[in-house]
């Protein structure tokens, strides 16, 4: 194998490919649960043979785990504004701008994310915990940062801060992947700002950060 989650005949198809089925797998994973999912259905949805699957990935687990992986890079994407440079404000907006557009993208994805979470699903705790500290970790800088401009209350503690981000950016998300989680977000903020909702929550934790001086 030349990944740790799948094979050489995985690494040699073209980029394009493997990012479709990477979707595909997320497709199926979120929408049919990891226990209910099928490799032909992630077959059927990629539009790539049965047996070109147990190709790729030699047991579901394996999917799965490589799905996790490529939310990693996904997840550097989304902070990519934070890890130009730029201030404070501006990458928090950008941040939970990328949230918001992701989810709404791949909302499937998003389902398979907090599926992960559950007791039943305990065996992918030493893949999903990576991608939560690095999450924790860039958080966490970007608020050491706002401290150091101004944008955030010397009287803050920088890890609520961040741990509070972090929430609020998970938060829309599920709202993009749930049903009931955007009927939610509706009731509090009302319906039909679309991806102005990231916008807002930004703006508002930004001011709140910042009042306490």
């Amino acid at each position: 194998m030349s990944g740790q989650h799948h094979t050489q005949t995985f690494d040699n198809i073209p980029a394009e490919k493997r990012v479709r089925i990477l979707r595909a797998a997320a497709f199926v994973l979120g929408r049919d649960g990891i226990g209910g999912a099928r490799m032909g259905d992630v077959a059927r949805e990629a539009g790539v043979s049965h047996g070109s699957i147990f190709s790729y990935f030699p047991t579901k687990d394996d999917m799965v785990r490589a799905v996790v992986e490529r939310g990693m890079a996904l997840q550097a994407e989304r902070f990519a504004p934070a890890d130009s440079g730029s201030r404070f404000d501006e990458a928090v907006l950008a941040v939970f701008r990328g949230a918001w557009e992701l989810a709404s993208a791949e909302p499937e994805l998003i389902s398979l994310w907090l599926s992960l979470s559950l007791a039943e699903n305990a065996r992918f705790a030493d893949a999903i915990l990576p991608l939560e500290k690095d999450a924790a970790d860039r958080w966490l800088a970007l608020a050491e940062r706002g401290k150091r401009e101004g944008s955030v209350a010397a009287a803050a503690d920088t890890r609520a801060v961040a741990y509070l981000l972090d929430a609020l950016a998970a938060q829309l998300m599920k709202s993009r992947a749930s049903a009931l989680e955007r009927r939610k977000l509706e009731h509090f903020i009302g319906a039909g700002l679309g991806g102005e909702a990231a916008a807002l929550i930004a703006d508002t934790i930004l001011g709140l950060l910042r009042s306490r001086d």
